[in-house]
Parts: C-alpha cells; sequence; structure tokens
C-alpha cells in the first residue's frame, strides 16, 4: 500500500496518464469519511482534460445499489461517450443482470463494451472515474472489476474511490490486489503544514500562522471540515478580532454531520461514542450496539485515521459531539440512553454517570433506576450542581413509589430548589403540608419544611410543622440529636421567639458524625474548640482598661486572637461554630462531607456555620470560609451562592471592608431575586445601606432603604440587621432622632431572643453615638458602659466601638487609656473601619497633648485604613456639639451670593481650599487647625484671602458657595 501526501496523489495519477500510450493502470483511492477523495478526483479530471484525454465519470449511490448497471450506465451520457461504447453500454444494460456469472451472453457483451473502450483508447486516452465504489451495486461492480483486470492490456486509466479503509485481509482489498497495476493509495487527512496553506490562500499568511493550529485541531485536518471551520471563522476574520481560535458553528456541525451520513457503521459507532462521552471504550460501544468488538475497534481506527475522532473514541470538539446527539428520534435516543445506562451501572459506573443517562433518556425509572437517581442527586447537590439534582429528583418522581419515599424525594427537590431559587419549591412545600396536616410527615421532613416555612415567613403552617414535629422526635433515634441542633440554630436565624417551642436535645448523641464532619478530624469538637481557641484572651483590670501599655500597634507585643465562649450557644451552636472553625483551617481546598446523607443539612450547615464564626467574633476565620465556600460553588447553585455571598458581606462590614461587603451584596441581589430572599433579604440589604453610607454615599443607601421588605423580618436576626443599618444612615444623614429611634428598637428584641452575636447587632453602640449628636453625654455613657458589659472580655469590633464611644462622654483626661485599649481590641479582630476612626479620635488627643508628630502619624493611618475600608469620610462622628447647637432651629435659607453661580475652584490654592472647605462644615478655627496641623493664626489667613477671593462676608454665604462644590469634587482634606 503507498500512503501520500496530497501532493502525491497527483504524482501517481500523472504516472498513470503519461504512461497510458504504452499501457493503461488502476488507481483505487481508499480511505475514511471526509479524506478529500471526491475532491481528488474532481482534481483528476481536470488534469485528465488538461491533457487532452476523454474522461468519462459515474458515481455510486446508497439508495440505488440495488439497481442493476446503475453505475456503468453513467459512463455512456457523459460527453464526448464513443458512440460504439454507448452501444455496448446499452445493450449490457438492456439485458439486465445475468442469473449466472456464467452466461455466455453476458461474458460476451463485457467483452464487446472492453472492445469498444480499448479501441477508444488506443485513438485517445482514455481515462473513467468512478466515486464512491463502496455503493456501487454488484452488476456494476463485476463489470468494473472486469474492465480493470485487462485495462493495463488496453491502454485504459481507471481511478476509483472508496469510501471506507481497505483493511490487510478485507474481501474488497483482495478483490483489487488481484488487479494487475493496481495501486492502492489510502488518502489521509491534511497536514498541519497543508492547512496552513489553505488558511494562507483564504486570509494571507499572518491570519495562517495564528489559525492553523487551531483549525488543524479542531478539523482533525479533515478537508472537509477545514472548509467549513474556514466558512464560519469568515465573519470573525472580517471584524479583526484577532482571535487564535477558529469559530465553530452551523457549518462545522452540518459538514460533521454530512461525511457521516452515507456510512450508517460508522455512524452508529460515532453517536454511541457521544452517548458515552468520557466513558467510552471500544468494549462499550460495541456492547451497546452489541456487534463484534473486533469491527467495532476497526471502524474507530478508522474514523480516527479520518481526523473525525481522537483515539478512544473521543471527540475533537465539543460541538461534534452535540451534532451527533441530534440525530436519532426520541424512542431511538430513549432505547440507546438506556442500554447506556444498563451497561455503566453493570461496569460500576458512579450513579451521575448512570443518572446522565437515565435523566436523558426520560423513562419512567424502576426501583433500581430511582436508588440511582436519588444518589446522583445526593452527590450532585453536595457539588453544588442543583440543576442537575433537581432534574434526577423530578425523574424520580414519576416513578412508582411509597408514600414514604416520595416523600423523601419531594423533601430533596425542596432542598435543590431552594439552592436555586427557594420561591420555586412552593408546590412540594404544599404537598409536604398535606403530610403534615394527614399525621404522617416524617421527622426528617419536618426540619427542612420548618426551616422553608420560616424564611417565607409563614408562621402558621411552621407551627403545625413544629408541633408535627414535638410528638414524632425521637432523641434516641440516629442523628436525630443532629437534625435538631441544625435546626434549631437556623431558626434562631429566622424566628428566635419560635425556638421555645422546638424540642431541646438534652445532649448531642452524635458526637463522633459531628466530629467527622470535617476530614482529617477524629476529636470531638469539645475537644477540638479547646484546641482552636485556647489562646489566652487579653487580660483585664476591669470591664472597661484591659491594657496598661500603648495600645496602637508599636510595640513587640502582637494582639492575642479573638476568644470567644461558645456556651451561651442556644440549640447546640456551638458544634456548629466548631465545624466552621475546622473548615476555615482547610481553606479553598476544604471538603463538606455530610455526617449522614441528610437533604436538609446540605446548605443548612454551611449558612449556620458561617454565620455562628461571625457571629461569635471569630470574622477572619469566617470571611476564609466564605471565600473558600464561595469558590467552591461557582455557578451551579444559584440561590446557594448569594446567600452565601449575603453572609460573606456582612462578615465583610464587621471587618469593616465596605468595598467588599458592597460587592457581594450588590451580586447576592443580583444572583437572586428579593422575593426569593424572605426574611434573609435583611442580610444583604443592611450590608448594603452601611457600606453605601461608610462610603459616602447616601443616596444610594437611601435607595435600599427604600425597597420592600416582608413582614415578618423585623421577627427574625435579619431584621436587626436592617434596622441597625438604617439607624446608622439616619445618623450619617444628619437625623439622630430617627437614627435613635431604629437603634432602641432593637432593645426588646435582642434582649428577649438574647441571640450570640446580640453584641454584634451593635445597638447600643449606635444609640450612643445618636445620643451624643443630640448633646445628652450621660445618657450615651450608660449605653456605651452597659455595651461593655454585655461584651465582657471578648475581642471583637463591637468592643472596640463601645470604648471608642465611651471615650467621647468621659474628660478629655481618660480618653486616651480607653482609645489606647480600643485599638488593642481593634487591631486584633482586623477591623479596618473602626480602627481607623479610633486612631482618628486618638490622634486629637495627642494633639491636644502637644504631641505633634505622633498625631500626625496616627491621623495619616486612618486615613490609609478608612481608604482601604472604601470610607470617603468618617460619617459617624463622636463629636459632642454643644446643647444649644443641637436645639437651635434651622436658620432662615439666604438667597446665594452674587459669586455662587460663577465659582471656580481654581481661584483658590490648595490649601486655601481645604481650609475654606472644613469651614464650610461648621468648623471652629481652632478644629481646623488641629485637623490640619497648622496654626490658629494661619487657619485666620487663609480665610481672609478666600472671603476677599469669594466676595464674600460671613462663614453662612462661603457654605453656600463651597458645600455644593466639596459634594462634587470629594473632601479634599486629608
Amino acid at each position: 500500500m503507498i500512503s501520500a501526501s496530497r501532493n502525491a496523489y497527483q504524482k501517481e495519477f500523472d504516472e498513470l496518464l503519461a504512461d497510458a500510450w504504452l499501457h493503461g493502470g488502476v488507481l483505487v483511492l481508499h480511505g475514511g469519511p471526509g479524506t478529500g477523495k471526491t475532491t481528488l478526483l474532481r482534481e483528476f479530471r481536470e488534469r485528465a482534460l488538461a491533457a487532452d484525454a476523454l474522461c468519462l465519470t459515474a458515481v455510486g449511490f446508497r439508495n440505488e445499489s440495488c439497481l442493476p448497471f446503475t453505475v456503468v450506465e453513467q459512463l455512456g451520457y457523459c460527453p464526448g461517450a464513443p458512440r460504439p461504447v454507448v452501444s455496448a453500454l446499452e445493450r449490457l444494460v438492456a439485458h439486465g443482470a445475468p442469473r449466472d456469472p456464467r452466461d455466455h451472453g453476458h461474458v460476451a457483451r463485457l467483452r464487446e463494451l472492453t472492445a469498444a473502450l480499448g479501441e477508444t483508447a488506443h485513438r485517445r486516452r482514455l481515462v473513467l472515474l468512478v466515486d464512491d465504489l463502496h455503493y456501487t451495486d454488484n452488476a456494476s461492480r463485476d463489470c468494473l472489476l472486469h474492465l480493470a483486470r485487462r485495462a493495463c492490456a488496453s491502454g485504459i486509466v481507471m481511478v476509483l474511490t472508496y469510501g471506507r479503509v481497505l483493511h490487510e485481509g478485507s474481501v474488497e482489498r483482495s478483490e483489487f490486489e488481484t488487479v494487475p497495476g493496481c495501486r492502492l493509495v489510502e488518502a489521509s487527512p491534511l497536514s498541519p503544514g497543508e492547512v496552513r496553506l489553505l488558511l494562507e490562500a483564504e486570509w494571507g499568511a499572518e491570519a495562517a500562522e495564528r489559525l492553523h493550529e487551531s483549525c488543524h485541531r479542531v478539523s482533525g485536518g479533515s478537508p472537509a471540515l477545514a472548509l467549513a471551520l474556514i466558512q464560519d471563522h469568515r465573519p470573525a476574520e472580517a471584524a479583526r478580532t484577532g482571535s487564535a481560535e477558529m469559530t465553530v458553528g452551523n457549518g462545522f456541525r452540518g459538514a460533521y454531520l454530512s461525511r457521516l451520513s452515507n456510512h450508517p457503521a460508522l455512524l452508529s459507532c460515532v453517536r454511541a461514542a457521544a452517548l458515552l462521552d468520557r466513558n467510552a471504550s471500544t468494549e462499550r460501544v460495541a456492547r451497546l450496539l452489541a456487534r463484534d468488538t473486533e469491527a467495532v475497534a476497526g471502524e474507530l481506527a478508522e474514523l480516527a485515521g479520518a481526523g473525525l475522532l481522537l483515539t478512544g473514541g473521543r471527540f475533537r470538539h465539543p460541538a461534534a459531539r452535540a451534532a451527533v446527539l441530534e440525530g436519532p428520534g426520541g424512542t431511538e435516543r430513549a432505547r440507546l440512553r438506556l442500554r447506556a445506562a444498563q451497561l455503566l451501572r453493570a461496569d460500576g459506573a458512579p450513579p451521575t454517570t448512570v443518572a446522565e443517562h437515565l435523566v436523558a433518556a426520560g423513562e419512567v425509572p424502576d426501583e433500581t433506576g430511582v436508588a440511582v437517581l436519588l444518589r446522583a442527586a445526593w452527590q450532585w447537590l453536595a457539588e453544588g450542581r442543583a440543576d442537575a439534582a433537581s432534574r434526577c429528583l423530578r425523574l424520580a418522581d414519576r416513578a412508582g413509589l411509597d408514600p414514604d419515599r416520595r416523600e423523601h424525594v419531594t423533601l430533596g427537590l425542596v432542598s435543590a430548589l431552594w439552592c436555586v431559587n427557594p420561591a420555586a419549591a412552593e408546590p412540594e412545600i404544599a404537598r409536604l403540608m398535606a403530610a403534615v396536616r394527614a399525621g404522617t410527615a416524617e421527622e426528617r421532613t419536618l426540619h427542612g419544611l420548618i426551616d422553608w416555612l420560616l424564611w417565607f415567613g409563614r408562621s402558621e403552617e411552621a407551627t403545625e410543622a413544629i408541633a408535627r414535629l414535638r410528638k414524632v422526635y425521637d432523641p434516641d433515634a440516629p442523628h436525630g440529636g443532629y437534625r435538631l441542633t441544625a435546626t434549631r440554630a437556623m431558626v434562631a436565624q429566622l424566628r428566635p421567639d419560635a425556638l421555645a417551642d422546638l424540642p431541646v436535645p438534652e445532649r448531642q448523641a452524635d458526637d463522633a458524625e459531628v466530629a467527622g464532619m470535617s476530614q482529617g478530624t477524629a476529636a470531638s469538637p469539645v475537644a477540638t474548640a479547646s484546641s482552636i481557641t485556647t489562646a489566652s484572651p487579653v487580660t483585664t483590670a476591669s470591664p472597661i482598661i484591659t491594657v496598661t501599655a500603648d495600645a496602637t500597634g508599636t510595640g513587640p507585643e502582637q494582639p492575642a486572637p479573638p476568644s470567644v465562649d461558645h456556651a451561651g450557644a442556644p440549640g447546640g451552636q456551638a458544634e456548629l461554630v466548631q465545624f466552621g472553625l475546622e473548615l476555615s483551617r482547610a481553606g479553598t481546598m476544604l471538603q463538606l462531607p455530610a455526617p449522614f446523607p441528610e437533604w436538609q443539612l446540605l446548605w443548612e450547615r454551611e449558612i449556620t456555620a458561617l454565620l455562628g464564626l461571625a457571629q461569635h467574633g471569630h470574622l477572619t476565620m469566617a470571611d476564609q470560609l466564605g471565600r473558600g465556600l464561595l469558590a467552591r460553588f461557582p455557578a451551579g447553585s444559584p440561590a446557594r451562592h448569594a446567600l452565601l455571598r449575603g453572609i460573606h458581606a456582612w462578615t465583610a462590614v464587621q471587618r469593616g471592608d465596605m468595598r467588599t461587603a458592597v460587592a457581594h451584596a450588590s451580586g447576592a441581589l443580583d444572583e437572586l431575586p428579593p422575593h426569593s430572599w424572605g426574611v434573609a433579604i435583611g442580610s444583604p440589604l443592611s450590608s448594603l445601606v452601611i457600606g453605601h453610607t461608610a462610603m459616602g454615599q447616601l443616596d444610594e443607601a437611601a435607595r435600599y432603604l427604600e425597597l420592600p421588605v416582608p413582614e415578618a423580618m423585623s421577627r427574625s436576626v435579619f431584621g436587626l440587621f436592617h434596622l441597625v443599618g438604617r439607624g446608622y444612615h439616619a445618623l450619617a444623614a444628619g437625623r439622630p432622632y430617627a437614627a435613635l429611634s431604629d437603634f432602641t428598637a432593637c432593645a426588646p428584641l435582642a434582649e428577649r431572643w438574647r441571640p450570640p452575636s446580640r453584641h454584634l447587632f451593635d445597638w447600643r453602640t449606635g444609640a450612643a453615638e445618636a445620643f451624643l449628636a443630640l448633646g445628652e453625654r450621660d445618657r450615651a455613657r450608660d449605653l456605651a458602659e452597659r455595651q461593655l458589659d454585655e461584651i465582657g472580655t471578648a475581642v471583637c469590633a463591637a468592643r472596640g466601638d463601645a470604648l471608642r464611644t465611651l471615650a467621647a462622654t468621659g474628660p478629655v483626661a481618660a480618653r486616651r487609656l480607653l482609645l489606647d485599649e480600643a485599638v488593642h481590641v481593634l487591631r486584633a479582630c482586623d477591623s479596618r473601619l473602626s480602627l481607623a476612626r479610633v486612631l482618628s479620635d486618638l490622634s486629637e488627643v495627642h494633639l491636644d497633648a502637644g504631641r505633634t508628630e505622633r498625631a500626625r502619624a496616627l491621623w495619616r493611618e486612618a486615613q490609609r485604613l478608612a481608604r482601604q475600608a472604601g470610607a470617603r469620610t468618617p460619617h459617624w462622628t463622636t463629636r459632642t456639639p454643644p446643647a444649644a447647637e443641637v436645639a437651635r432651629p434651622p436658620a432662615p435659607a439666604r438667597a446665594p451670593a452674587p459669586a455662587a453661580a460663577a465659582l471656580d475652584e481654581r481661584l483658590l490654592s490648595e490649601a486655601e481650599w481645604r481650609v475654606a472647605a472644613l469651614a464650610s462644615e461648621g468648623k471652629s478655627n481652632r478644629q481646623i487647625a488641629r485637623h490640619l496641623y497648622i496654626t490658629v493664626s494661619t487657619v485666620e489667613q487663609h480665610l481672609t484671602r478666600v472671603y476677599r477671593k469669594l466676595s464674600v462676608r460671613r462663614r453662612a454665604e462661603l457654605s453656600q458657595l463651597i458645600r455644593p462644590v466639596a459634594s462634587e469634587t470629594g473632601p479634599l482634606t486629608d
């Protein structure tokens, strides 16, 4: 066998054509589909005509292969066919196929045709071109073989193409090997260099260099596929995108299918490989098709040789597989899918692999199929592929199930849909509530049902489910204690006052399972908690003063890590907090194996663990765990991802990272529509309000406050989040009475529920700042001290904020000690914005004491931290205005100064603009001097020049000119 490149094919033909005057010959081109045999045949015809040869052509058709002489008959219809040849063909066709090949009349007619062709060849070179010989009818085939054996003696040149590879030892190959002078040439795909030349002829050398690797990789060198890719890519190349990847479009998909449409056996192999996909092998393809393994191996090798497949039945591009899968009708496709599922299940393939075929088939599964679908749904849900899990469970729900099994499937659907869109689970919830009212709902169903109902504020139905849970709860049941612990942890967030109605676990009975939730962890949660959180807390001499050295971070002593007492957590939340601690140790490589297969716990334990870490002050660990969970579930579970982003945003708020908080909270609302958040909508909304407020974007914060929220949110922990956020926005907007109303509204709820994170809601500190803004220093001091008593020695941002507020209420002499302690605490818990505010206040203390350099250093660090946190200006100040300033009614609006319309900030120098901006805010000359670290005399000189340049006489007029410009350009003070 001769294997040649594209140029060598013409050489083979030219040699035959040149020797035609001496003797003829036969050239057989064979190869897999799409290797360019028909194109080469056209090129041979053009070369023969250029050499003044007579060309007679014919083509075999699959749907005419049963008609005798349908191919050789075409030779007589070619232009220029000699009359003797036509007459011989007519007589041959007229008598039809012989019943006996030894029929003397038939043999005589074949000899007559051979003689007529030979006579023509002696007068003029004669070339017979026959395409797709494998579709030739038997009579034509015998005739062509008869002519081929006599071609050399008659001076006839014959070129035949065969659409399959003629393997060694095959019957077809042996027939041609006995023909004298026959040349067998296997057509091979284009080489990368030949693909480059093809592209260069289309777009030039630069594009060919850029695209040839992609074109050859996708097309496999098939000329037909390469040309189809060129056609698909023309719009992209015309747009000058500069892409190095070829566009794969409809042209490629159509060309791929057309290469196989005339080869049913090859098409069935390709389709089987497409169905099996990554699980395809020669043996499995053969079993799926119920065919001989050796024959299938040869066909797959032939397809790989033609560039249509890679070795092992893998596809070169997903578009090729997608095109093949669009092939058979519904019944045939379902049959193949079910058979593939059976084969893979018998081979021990993973449940998810088998379930893919069951779902694609769409047939009602049997009992074994339901078991596979449930296992696959559980695994997919654990991996974050909630959409795939939902498809499995919906198919399983169509089977004939007993009531208990159907209830389990329905609960799985609720859990899967919750990960996509909680509101979409409404129909399944109605089915579960029917079971509750019928008295048949199982305990494991009730846990997830209660969570969903409270999530959407459906308290009456939740009360029914809780009453049923109290009846069926068995503390000795396997995993019963853990189920109840998880439910109580969620209820503590969604509806804390419902905790009293839930059963109380006597003791966590499944310590072994809980301890095993984190990979590689064998110790109990309590033991592990001790090993993780045994760092010594900051030593205290009193509830207020906890350090005796300068706590600004300049000394060698490093702040101790947070240490929080978890014993007060309701409903066994300490174990879930410990679970979060263990997960946070694993970083981005964390795994989330479940202690036992329960639908409810897949998403619930992530949320409660993350909330537990944040609410107990482990902000850095909560941030690490949040990042890991977000990276683990990027797209397949949008609601699950949105919930995690919402909690991560709230954690970022506690850490003072406002940019991150706003980004995650807004992204969470984009991923999940507001109506699907239920009462938890308070989490992202409060993060957005606080974040935008801290960034100086009060109007944007107000826009989120205008969004409607469910009435039931006010009875959840998320309602407290929302109230605190609204209070801080009011405080920043200069409405201390409104802020005080929101902060104090938190008091009865937080005190009645006493959540473990009640000090993190920071309502007392907010109320104290509102009292400071109103000039009621004593009431502010009382609230700050009560907040510190509530927090105790916990190292958290709330304690630092309370210390800063307490410092603002006391005499100047006591401020430094309180602020030093606040700095120490806030450095330990990594709260940037709170630390920036404390450092700002501390810098004023040092400035009053004459320590200018120290004050300047602290101020610069405060500004740097504020910028890192994304805070534009310190809206929430601890300045105590005089009582008269609070009580004084607002002055009537004055007409703007004549120069207001034409104010040009370039009139003022930078120093003058800084002083003017601060003066327009109502600061005194001494306050401006402290703020800019200059003397009072310098301030007076700057203001004199500002008044003269702007033609104003008093500060009220200056404020009308400066503040509108400052609000647009931002503060110029640093």
